[in-house]
């Protein structure tokens, strides 16, 4: 079983995808990389789901290894010896040089019973030839055919300690399986992260780029006013200047999108893009939807592996109470066997015997073991106990702990929704402020300076608006993540 059943298609491109954000154009990084592919990638090819699936597959084959304490076993032992001697030492030998041959042959058929006990059938044939003339069958067949069972009565009794094992591999494989979950909504995340960083990084680059162009314009502008002389040689310089600043900027957004490209396809596992020039796709934020606490708490619950563990290790403890609870009794087993036996001068002939039930034995015991006190049978139960109820404190503990997560969680994405407007509001006022600024310029009511200030408050504007938004993206991110939704996002399913 494959603990990651279907990594379809990937649905709902999301709430929030669609258009472009701010100045983005696909086409001027190179191959486009939407989120979904790198969603698949990662789960393809980074390690740590690689990791965590081969854990998933490991406590598949030790629920294997449970169940084949209760399958059939099957045993065959077969033996023959021959003796000989040189002189007989007995008149009883019956022979000069007293010969024989012994043979044997056994299978057997045995499988564990839910009440905790054994049980099996064997049925033996042996073959016994001497030279003695007391022999009154030689070779003698000796047929048998047992039912045998073994059963504790006591500690080791019932289903509980029976199926415990059965029972914990099977808990430690749905483990396993939210461990897995846990790790692909962790990757998501990370690689939504990463990715909005990218865009970010992109669309920074793109601002920056503008901004370097307004300030080789305004140079040119201040080359050509010195000349007719309504500029000044400083003004000029201080375009100069401003060019500079813009160059560095640009430079320092080039290299921000080279790491945070570097950074998208580690997680993803990809290396063959590196060195590639990859673009990405901008989300839209517009309208983002407003969560709501009692809903989005009922699906953390519901969903959240972390809380989920909790109640998996709960009732593993509560399996391990009533395996502890039997066991703290004293050992009284019954072993008891019933043979149905044939001895003949031909194998056939054995069998038949065998067949007639005529020549029979049974034997039964009942063994007790009463270690002194029960000491160690009663503190292992009182273990059992606390641990059942410190798994509880941690399950309560844990569900609290969502809660003030869920709360702040949205509390993320109402603020960052909150933030996203008052930024783009202060991108339009730093943008007006620059048209009118350029516009004085041009009418010769100000300086260079002034309209490199106010260019640069618009640039800076813009870049704070576009964190703003990556914010509000990164927000609905860990929302996601806590509530399980991502998984729904992108149409993955586990068995």
């Amino acid at each position: 079983m494959n603990a990651l059943n279907t990594l379809s298609h990937f649905i709902n491109r999301g709430a929030i995808v669609s258009a472009t954000l701010l100045l983005f154009t696909a086409s001027s990084h190179g191959d486009l990389l939407n989120i979904e592919d790198c969603i698949r990638i990662a789960l393809e090819k980074n390690y740590d789901v690689r990791i965590s699936e081969n854990a998933t597959k490991r406590a598949e084959q030790d629920v294997e290894i449970a169940n084949a304490q209760f399958q059939p076993s099957l045993a065959v032992s077969t033996s023959d010896s021959f003796n000989t001697q040189i002189r007989s030492g007995d008149r009883l030998d019956g022979a000069a040089q007293p010969q024989s041959n012994a043979q044997s042959n056994r299978l057997t058929v045995s499988k564990s019973i839910d009440t905790g006990g054994t049980v099996s059938l064997s049925t033996r044939l042996n073959r016994n030839y001497s030279n003695s003339t007391n022999s009154t069958i030689n070779p003698r067949y000796n047929a048998s055919t047992t039912l045998s069972i073994r059963q504790p009565l006591l500690s080791g009794y019932g289903p509980g300690v029976a199926r415990a094992n059965r029972k914990l591999s099977k808990l430690s494989l749905e483990q396993t399986q939210l461990d897995f979950q846990a790790t692909v909504l962790t990757i998501i995340n990370t690689t939504e992260a990463a990715y909005h960083s990218l865009v970010f990084a992109q669309e920074q680059h793109e601002v920056r780029k503008a901004a370097l162009d307004l300030a080789e314009d305004l140079l040119e502008e201040n080359k050509t006013k010195e000349e007719t002389g309504i500029a000044t040689s400083l003004d000029v310089l201080q375009a100069k200047v401003g060019v500079a600043n813009a160059t560095d900027r640009l430079l320092r957004a080039d290299k921000a999108v080279e790491d945070a490209q570097d950074r998208l396809l580690t997680i993803i596992g990809e290396d063959s893009l590196l060195g590639t020039a990859l673009s990405v796709e901008a989300p839209d934020v517009g309208n983002p939807p407003m969560p709501e606490i009692d809903s989005t708490f009922t699906k953390v619950i519901d969903n959240a592996p972390r809380y989920l563990t909790l109640l998996n290790q709960e009732q593993r403890r509560q399996v391990e109470l009533r395996r502890s609870k039997r066991n703290r009794l004293a050992s009284l087993n019954l072993n008891g066997d019933y043979a149905l036996t044939g001895l003949e001068g031909s194998a056939l002939a054995a069998y038949h015997d065998v067949t007639e039930r005529e020549s029979f034995n049974w034997q039964w015991s009942l063994s007790l073991d009463i270690p002194w006190g029960l000491n160690e049978k009663k503190a292992n139960y009182m273990k059992a106990q606390i641990q059942l109820d410190t798994e509880e404190a941690r399950t309560s503990r844990e569900k609290q702990r969502l809660m003030r997560d869920t709360r702040i969680a949205i509390r993320e994405v109402t603020t960052a929704i909150d933030g996203t407007s008052i930024k783009e509001l202060a991108t339009e006022l730093s943008t007006q402020e620059f048209e009118m600024e350029k516009a004085k310029f041009d009418a010769g009511l100000s300086t260079g300076r002034r309209v490199l200030e106010a260019q640069q408050r618009m640039e800076e504007s813009k870049v704070s608006e576009l964190q703003s938004k990556i914010d509000l993206l990164n927000a609905y991110s860990d929302l996601r993540e806590l509530d399980g939704e991502s998984l729904k996002r992108y149409g993955i399913q586990f068995d």
